[in-house]
């Protein structure tokens, strides 16, 4: 849930009226869409000492200790955020966002057990799981990780309709030619469909999109509504 700087945006946008944090631009006004060129999903993991193996046990165990469970966050309108208070909004829950100063110090409170609950990016973390760190649960897309297999997602192991994944979008101030438009597009289709492209990306945790314009509109304007909802009926705002 963050820009980038320059042209490119990453991250799930939100509405300036609703961001948890002000920023000078408004998504859908002051860019014209590019393209869609990545997308990245999250894992939900609990420390072992937490008694949940499934995303429904950690739901019912989140229910009967209402606001006794903690969950690491990046800090407020970050990835990990939104995530979790995606996964307390669709699972009727209160699973506390303990906020951090970044994804590393985050990470660290959940493999030290500071913090029994993260949600976190595939590339940094997967390697605690298979070190017996972290326990996953879910991987936060709506189809399995190849770097957790056996992982479930967490629509279909407790929690349908949940979705979460990062995106990367590059984009171009609004008004700028829809010529330009189009030869930037077709140049970074062109570049995101090189093998080693796509290899160096997978590497990383990102699946290659390389969308069209008019497709990365759509997934803009989408995302702006699912994620409002969210924002206002977790009340997530800065202090």
């Amino acid at each position: 849930m963050k820009a980038e700087g320059g042209p490119a945006l990453g991250g799930s946008l939100i509405p300036y009226h609703l961001s948890p944090i002000k920023v000078p631009y408004n998504v859908l006004r002051d860019f014209e869409p590019i393209s869609i060129l990545s997308t990245t999903p999250s894992f939900l993991s609990v420390h072992p000492s937490v008694p949940a193996r499934s995303v429904r046990e950690l739901l019912q165990l989140a229910k009967s200790r209402p606001g006794d469970l903690n969950y690491a966050s990046a800090g407020v309108g970050t990835n990990p955020h939104i995530a979790g208070e995606l996964f307390n909004y669709l699972g009727k829950a209160n699973i506390v966002a303990v906020q951090f100063k970044g994804g590393g110090p985050a990470l660290v409170a959940a493999i030290s057990g500071e913090v029994g609950v993260a949600f976190s990016g595939v590339a940094g973390a997967v390697g605690f799981v298979k070190s017996g760190r972290l326990r996953a649960l879910g991987v936060t897309s709506l189809k399995p990780v190849a770097a957790l297999p056996g992982v479930p997602t967490i629509a279909e192991s407790g929690l349908p309709g949940y979705e979460f994944v990062a995106w990367f979008v590059l984009a171009a101030p609004k008004g700028t030619p829809r010529e330009i438009i189009g030869t930037l597009n077709d140049h970074f289709r062109k570049a995101m469909s090189f093998p080693e492209t796509i290899r160096r990306f997978e590497a990383d945790g990102l699946d290659v999109v390389g969308s069209t314009p008019e497709q990365a509109a759509a997934t803009l304007e989408s995302e702006l509504k699912k994620w409002a909802v969210v924002i206002k009926e977790r009340r997530m705002r800065a202090d």
